[in-house]
């Protein structure tokens, strides 16, 4: 039987993405957020990566060393995570700290913030 090509899936890929902003947003390093996760910083950068999947049991030790919910590691029900026009923030000046404050907000100020964005984003009409 022909083996599957090794590809990273989207959701691996978001989640890692959150993982890695919501580290940022908290101030501390792979090395920091290995030890509060008995890993190596190795383990974390593969998981921010979305090389490998990170556990369930894994997440929640991750969102009680950030000190954010489960949840905030997902993306919403609507996301386009296949888009070819899908941009890294990580890849654009300041996009890391955008996100990782993204993260940190509640889900009534993400909306608001999502509003504003769009405007800028659009022109004002």
């Amino acid at each position: 039987m022909p083996r599957a090509i090794d590809v990273t899936d989207p959701v691996d890929r978001y989640v890692g993405e959150r993982l890695r902003a919501s580290r940022l947003q908290a101030g501390l390093s792979q090395t920091d957020l290995g030890r509060a996760m008995n890993l190596s910083f190795q383990q974390v950068q593969k998981y921010e990566r979305g090389v490998n999947r990170i556990s369930a049991s894994m997440l929640v030790r991750a969102a009680k060393a950030l000190g954010v919910s489960v949840a905030d590691f997902f993306p919403p029900d609507d996301a386009d995570l296949n888009s070819s026009e899908r941009i890294e923030l990580g890849a654009i000046r300041g996009g890391a700290a955008l996100g990782g404050y993204f993260v940190a907000m509640d889900p009534a100020h993400r909306a608001l913030l999502l509003q504003v964005a769009q405007v800028f984003a659009h022109g004002v009409k």
